[in-house]
């Protein structure tokens, strides 16, 4: 069985502890004050100057992750193409260079299967599939693949992912004790319970994943302009994209990415607003 990029996420999500506070410890617990300091604990990026909900440290985060990693190497075929390797490894090295990474340890692994896709994981781990390098035109559009990784890193986009989850559900234990104490809603608990995770999952969830999608395409275009490749290759990457799954993608409010469309043109006016080049 091949574990999707999503599965891989959920396995690092699921490897976390749960909140299963009865509602006597979840009451007790926003009075004095020990559970909403927690959904409301921010941080400030350095690299993107972005507030963001921490919860959870990078080091945590990366060990929670780290028996997804071996599942998903012992399961999925790893590629014994020697050319491609050195290519991937090759492309990888400069665009680390470039996001002022390389004196990091990586482990970097070619997994051969048609998926056109690409993953990075805590710890320092990112999964290359063939079927994104024969997508690719030029190793500039796959500096644009492994950009975009390293720009997941540098936003610390899986520890802040894990953070909005817990806190989703920290709302949602909460919502469910303030129905239980009225007397009013309890009898449409099931409902409202129901409706309020939807709002949560299109209203929260998916949109902070649209968003850091868009803000590892930002960022990956930085260190292909930093690394010498050309950040024109960039919106062509999510052109061929868009044509490869064409009729196929659900609507973009349901999706935990934003349109191959969208993704391009937001990135020719980046490339344009930053003077890297014009597209």
């Amino acid at each position: 069985m091949r574990l999707s990029k999503e599965t891989i996420s959920n396995k690092i999500l699921n490897a976390a502890p749960r909140v299963n506070m009865s509602r006597r410890e979840l009451i007790r617990g926003l009075a004095v004050g020990s559970v909403v300091p927690i959904v409301t604990s921010c941080t400030t990026n350095p690299e993107t100057g972005t507030s963001q909900l921490l919860l959870v440290g990078e080091g945590q985060i990366a060990t929670m992750a780290a028996s997804a990693w071996t599942e998903m190497k012992q399961q999925t075929p790893l590629s014994t193409n020697s050319s491609l390797n050195a290519r991937v490894n090759r492309v990888w090295e400069k665009v680390a260079q470039g996001a002022g990474r390389a004196d990091q340890d990586w482990e970097i692994a070619v997994f051969d299967t048609d998926d056109a896709n690409a993953f990075v994981m805590p710890g320092n781990k990112v999964g290359v599939y063939r079927g994104i390098t024969e997508l690719t035109e030029n190793d500039d559009q796959l500096a644009s693949v492994l950009g975009h990784e390293a720009g997941h890193v540098a936003g610390r986009h899986a520890a802040e992912r894990y953070s909005i989850g817990l806190a989703s559900q920290i709302a949602l234990v909460a919502g469910t004790v303030a129905i239980q104490q009225s007397d009013t809603l309890r009898e449409y608990g099931d409902t409202i319970g129901v409706l309020g995770g939807a709002a949560l999952q299109f209203g929260v969830i998916l949109p902070y994943n649209r968003r850091h999608e868009l803000e590892a395409d930002r960022l990956g275009v930085d260190y292909m302009y930093r690394s010498g490749y050309r950040v024109s290759q960039a919106p062509r990457l999510w052109e061929l994209m868009a044509a490869r799954s064409s009729g196929n993608r659900p609507p973009e409010f349901m999706s935990t990415h934003p349109d191959p469309e969208r993704r391009a043109t937001e990135l020719r006016q980046y490339i344009n607003a930053r003077g890297y080049d014009l597209v």
